[in-house]
C-alpha cells in the first residue's frame, strides 16, 4: 500500500544540508576529492584503534568486471598494504564466480565487506554474468557476515534484449539483499520504460506513476528513485514524492551529471541522512557540478544551496 505524504519543504531540507556540511567542511571535501575511485574511504566515519583496518585492495579493473562501481569502506586501509593479487581476466567467457571462488577469493572479500557501509553496483545490462556474480557474492559473502545495516544502491540500465526470465533473476537476486540492509533502485524514465515493456508487454497501457507503483511492488526493494525532467521520483513502502530540482536556467547538461547526484546521494547516506534529505543532496552535488562544470566542493555545495533557497518562496 502506498501512501500520499505532503511534499517537503525543500528550503528547510536545504538548511539542514547546509548545516550538516558547514559542520563537516573538510570531511565533505575529502569524501569529494575520491569522486571516480571505486574503493572510498568515509571521511565521516570517526575510526578508532577499535576500528577494522583492512590490509585488502583490489585493482580497480577487479570491482569493474565484478559489477561494482562504488565501495564505501568504515576506515582506511593499511597504508603498507598493496593491491592484492585478485583479478577478472578481461576475457568474457571463462570466469564466473565460481571460479574466483575456487582461487580463493571468498575470505578476501569478506574483509572487505566486513568493514564498508556502502555499495554501489554498476548498471546490470553492462555487466557480463552480472546475475552469477551478484548471487555469488550475497551467498558467499553478504550472507555469513550477518551485517544488517549496509546500504546498497542497485541500477538496472538498459535492458533492452534481456528476456523475462533474465530480468526476474536477477530482480530476485537483488531482492535479497534487503535481509542485509536497504536495497534502494535507481533508474531513468527511459530505463523504467524499457523494463515496463519486458516484465508487462507493450500492449498494457498505463500512466507514469502506475508503471513506476507496479514495478516497486514486483522488486522487493526498499526505495526506488526515478530521474525524470528536473527532477526525482521516490516510492517506497512509507512514501511517495517527488523532488523537483532548481531550474535549469543557464545551466548546461554535462554526460556524468547522474553518477554526481549518486555522490551526493551516497554522502547523504554517510550522513545518516533520511531519504529525502539524501535526494535533495544529490540534486544540490548534480546542480553545482553542472553549473560549475567542475568537481564540486563544500564550497560550491554551499553556495548553490543558497543561490537555491533564495529562489523558494516561503508563505
Amino acid at each position: 500500500m502506498f501512501v500520499q505524504n505532503h511534499f517537503p519543504d525543500t528550503a528547510f531540507l536545504l538548511a539542514d544540508l547546509a548545516a550538516s556540511i558547514r559542520e563537516n567542511q573538510n570531511r565533505v571535501d575529502r569524501y569529494l576529492q575520491q569522486d571516480g575511485a571505486y574503493e572510498v574511504f568515509d571521511p565521516l566515519h570517526d575510526a578508532d584503534k577499535t576500528s577494522p583496518q583492512t590490509d585488502e585492495a583490489f585493482p580497480a579493473t577487479f570491482w569493474e568486471r565484478f559489477g561494482i562501481r562504488h565501495i564505501i569502506f568504515n576506515s582506511p586501509y593499511n597504508i603498507t598494504a598493496s593491491k592484492s593479487q585478485w583479478s577478472i581476466t578481461g576475457s568474457l567467457a571463462p570466469y564466473r564466480w565460481s571460479a574466483l571462488k575456487k582461487d580463493g577469493c571468498v575470505e578476501s572479500l569478506s574483509a572487505c565487506f566486513s568493514n564498508c557501509s556502502v555499495v554501489q553496483f554498476a548498471d546490470y545490462a553492462n555487466v557480463h554474468d552480472a546475475a552469477d556474480f551478484w548471487n555469488g557474492l550475497f551467498a558467499d559473502v553478504i550472507k555469513p557476515l550477518e551485517k544488517k545495516d549496509l546500504e546498497f544502491i542497485f541500477q538496472l540500465g538498459d535492458v533492452t534484449g534481456r528476456t523475462v526470465f533474465e530480468v526476474d533473476e536477477v530482480l530476485d537476486i537483488i531482492g535479497q539483499y534487503g535481509r542485509h540492509g536497504r536495497v534502494n533502485m535507481v533508474m531513468d524514465e527511459q530505463e523504467a520504460n524499457t523494463l515496463w515493456d519486458v516484465l508487462c508487454g507493450i500492449h498494457y497501457p498505463a500512466s507514469p506513476k502506475e508503471k513506476y507503483q507496479l514495478q516497486f511492488e514486483t522488486m522487493h526493494i526498499d526505495t526506488l528513485l526515478i530521474f525524470h525532467n528536473n527532477g526525482v521520483r521516490l516510492i517506497s513502502k512509507e512514501m511517495q514524492f517527488d523532488f523537483a530540482g532548481r531550474s535549469l536556467n543557464n545551466m548546461h547538461t554535462y554526460p556524468h551529471s547522474k553518477d554526481f547526484f549518486l555522490a551526493g546521494f551516497r554522502l547523504g547516506l554517510l550522513l545518516r541522512f533520511d531519504i529525502p534529505h539524501a535526494i535533495v543532496l544529490g540534486l544540490v552535488v548534480s546542480g553545482a557540478y553542472r553549473e560549475n562544470a567542475s568537481l564540486p566542493t563544500s564550497q560550491t555545495l554551499l553556495t548553490y544551496i543558497d543561490d537555491w533557497k533564495s529562489t523558494i518562496s516561503i508563505i
